[in-house]
């Protein structure tokens, strides 16, 4: 099985085939191939951070000519099960059992490798040893030798995730743990527990297995992995990069190059003369007592990928709503608050689509895209043909469209290029128009931090000692800090300068903007969590007291209480559901109560 790794395929990533099994969803790179791969995701938050990256791994496998099945693990993504309702590990065994069959049963793959991140990896294990015969390969990336290790680490980064956001990691009843929203039940927690990975079996088949830095126990399993199956074992290097954070995950190139160039060494010579296999088969669909979802592909290239949301028993006079990404988080949304939404809409008869931007989540990028996609002016063309795709299922052409931070940019802006948009949520919005003069990629590794806050930094210890030890960059520092100081005087003075200076000229054509909205009577609903950074671009250009507020009668501002930026806590996602669906079933755009402009703290 290991002869000469056959050359880098360069064709276009295979078609995919959505398709749905043991209450999950999943992508299907449609690959000729007679290996197939299917790749078992992690836990929780590092399956957040690290969505886009398998899918840019997924492209690259199937682009040697193997087809790649990716799935939501069970309690994760737009799977029907809620995270805290899974109390085993048997439902993740059983929903790793039907992708292999699932992969087979659509290709002409007759051989399957499992790769694994994290959990995922101690899930494929299990299954090699337990199905020895049905597995060709393993790839084990980061994989926990002792459950029980596993726990406390994540236990420690929800701390971490909870100090940084400002929302604590408080398990509710039942729960081991939570973080970033997403609980861990005690069952669940229990079989971690006794979870050891250095006492199975080896397997029958040739392993990859990549440790992370510094872990001399996961190290020695790799080792021990390769030793006893003829495979190879080496160091995960980038696999704290990858966990930054779902925005600012960076992809593990050389690990990756690594597992191309390995899995190449397991694939039939002749591969280059297997053709791809055109998709055909019946729609992706899960089905509860309130909804049916299905998994849909669209846009150019079918790269976008996205979830309809359909009521069981739908208000005719609902508005449809489109749910759009939060920075770099996939669709299913922070602690899944997508998905909350959509079933919440759909109880309310509302329906309901979320979906991927380009390059984020289980979309692909477009010929062409930037490299950086958030607040790229091309952004509201993939937002139109989302709006085409709930037109085409029978949601009408008139919608409401939310979203949070990026996504609330994307929707408002959206709204002044496609005069479908009839009502508007965005929430936490942190600019009401992108100024040129910014470096995307700056502002998003800085934040939205303010230059008093900048100043702090610079006086602070430990900051110091992460300079001297090369960990931070004070000359970005310093940088960021004389251009927020520089734009603040601008900012200040832009109502009084007609237009003369850049920021001038970009307030005069934000309030252009909102008096088109206003024009077209699009119902606008502001929606802040307290504190929220957004809030200075409302003193921005609406001055002190918001007092210009008044020239917009289609503006509501609601503010929601002891929340965070990403509103981690449920309470805070239940207030701002209550808001989009008063958009949705409310009076229509312009009338009533859409016609405010006023503070509503909601409960």
């Amino acid at each position: 099985m290991r002869g000469v790794a056959p050359p880098m395929m360069t064709r276009d990533p295979a078609p995919r085939l959505p398709v749905a099994f043991a209450g999950t969803f999943g992508l299907l790179d449609m690959a000729g191939g007679d290996v197939g791969v299917v790749v078992c995701e992690p836990w929780g938050y590092e399956a957040l951070c690290a969505r886009r990256a398998l899918r840019v791994l997924s492209d690259r496998l199937s682009a040697l000519g193997c087809p790649v099945l990716r799935y939501d693990q069970p309690g994760a993504g737009d799977s029907l099960a809620g995270t805290g309702e899974i109390e085993g590990l048997a439902p993740f065994e059983a929903a790793l059992a039907a992708a292999c069959e699932t992969l087979l049963r659509h290709t002409k793959a007759t051989r399957v490798v499992l790769l694994g991140l994290g959990l995922g990896a101690a899930l494929c294990l299990r299954h090699a040893g337990a199905h020895p015969q049905g597995v060709a390969g393993l790839v084990l990336l980061a994989p926990p030798v002792k459950g029980r290790l596993w726990l406390r680490e994540t236990q420690a980064r929800a701390s971490m995730i909870g100090e940084i956001t400002g929302s604590p990691p408080a398990p509710g009843p039942g729960e081991a743990l939570r973080i970033a929203g997403l609980p861990l039940s005690e069952a669940l927690a229990g079989e971690l527990r006794d979870l050891d990975l250095g006492s199975l079996t080896p397997p029958a088949c040739p392993v990859l297995a990549l440790a992370r830095e510094g872990r001399s126990a996961e190290i020695a399993l790799c080792e021990a992995l390769a030793g006893a199956t003829g495979g190879e074992a080496g160091i995960m290097a980038g696999y704290d990069d990858l966990m930054t954070d779902p925005t600012g995950s960076i992809v593990p190139e050389a690990d990756f190059a690594k597992v191309v160039s390995w899995l190449g060494h397991l694939l039939p010579d002749d591969l280059a003369e297997v053709t791809d296999l055109v998709p055909d088969a019946a729609p992706a669909a899960l089905a509860a007592a309130d909804f049916q979802e299905t998994l849909c592909l669209f846009g150019p290239r079918e790269a976008l990928v996205g979830v309809w949301c359909e009521p069981s028993r739908p208000d005719p006079q609902a508005l449809p709503v489109m749910l759009l990404n939060a920075g770099g988080n996939p669709r299913a949304g922070w602690a899944r608050g997508a998905v909350e939404v959509a079933r919440a809409l759909a109880m309310a008869g509302i329906p309901s689509f979320r979906f991927d931007l380009a390059d984020i989540g289980d979309s692909r990028s477009l010929p062409g895209g930037p490299a950086i996609v958030h607040y790229d002016p091309a952004l509201p063309a993939q937002l139109s043909a989302a709006i085409d795709l709930c037109a085409a299922r029978g949601g009408g052409s008139r919608v409401v469209v939310t979203g949070n931070c990026g996504g609330a940019y994307l929707a408002l802006n959206g709204a002044v290029t496609d005069p479908r948009v009839a009502q508007v949520v965005p929430v936490n919005l942190q600019r009401f128009l992108w100024d040129p003069r910014d470096d995307v990629a700056e502002v998003l590794r800085f934040g939205h931090s303010s230059a008093s806050e900048y100043g702090r930094k610079l006086f602070n210890l430990e900051k110091w000692k992460r300079v001297l030890a090369g960990k931070s960059h004070p000359i970005g520092i310093l940088r960021n800090l004389a251009i927020r100081a520089w734009r603040e005087s601008e900012r200040r003075l832009a109502p009084f300068l007609f237009g003369l200076a850049p920021f001038s000229r970009l307030y005069r054509q934000v309030h252009a903007n909102l008096a088109t909205l206003a024009r077209r009577r699009v119902g606008i609903v502001l929606v802040y969590t307290e504190g929220d950074r957004g809030l200075a671009e409302m003193e921005t250009f609406f001055g002190a007291g918001w007092k210009r507020l008044a020239a917009y009668p289609n503006i509501a501002v609601v503010l929601i209480p002891d929340a965070d930026h990403n509103l981690t806590p449920a309470a805070a996602r239940l207030a701002l559901c209550d808001q989009v669906i008063a958009a949705s079933l409310g009076p229509r755009a312009g009338e009533g109560a859409a016609g405010r402009a006023e503070v509503q703290p909601a409960a």
